[in-house]
């Protein structure tokens, strides 16, 4: 059952009851909204594809059967060094567990009592929309390199006067 599933429209009760499992490799461009957070120039100049997959699992009694998707991905993403400005491979991995209530009112409910992350059960579940989702959560706020320098500043080198420096003529003499 690799890749028998719609991850458009995932029938989660049914994958979770079956144990399914399912492997999916993503083009970049599959995934708008994570292109969209990258440097255009540097997406398209490298472009890579997101490798991941999904596990259900039904866990409990038949009274107390809960559903739960294992999200795994892995994606190399080309971003600008924030620091020397550089391109940059920013790797990320996702390893994720989601346990599904009957709604989303009762995933508010319960989510400050348990560790696990949340959903509400659908019969056409999004599960490509989910992994955008980890993923754009999992894209660090400052990318940079472990150690760089700063390039040097164009107006270092120069020898312009300070930009307020006239305003010092300005001034009146102290009486």
């Amino acid at each position: 059952m690799t890749n028998e599933w719609n991850t458009r429209a995932l029938d989660i009760a049914r994958f979770a009851e079956l144990g399914a499992h399912g492997h999916w490799q993503t083009a970049l461009p599959g995934l708008p909204r994570v292109q969209a957070v990258c440097e255009p120039g540097l997406a398209l100049a490298h472009p890579s594809e997101c490798t991941w997959s999904l596990l259900g699992q039904t866990r409990g009694s038949a009274a107390t059967a809960q559903n739960w998707l294992h999200l795994q991905a892995s994606l190399t993403l080309t971003q600008r060094c924030q620091r020397c400005l550089d391109p940059m491979a920013v790797p990320l991995s996702i390893d994720r567990w989601f346990r599904f209530v009957a709604d989303e009112a009762t995933a508010l409910a319960e989510d400050d009592n348990c560790e696990e992350d949340l959903l509400a059960i659908s019969s056409e579940f999004d599960a490509l929309d989910l992994l955008e989702d980890e993923l754009l959560l999992a894209i660090p706020l400052i990318v940079s390199h472990d150690s760089c320098q700063a390039p040097a500043s164009a107006a270092l080198g120069d020898d312009l006067p300070h930009p307020f420096a006239a305003l010092a003529g300005l001034k009146l003499p102290k009486p």
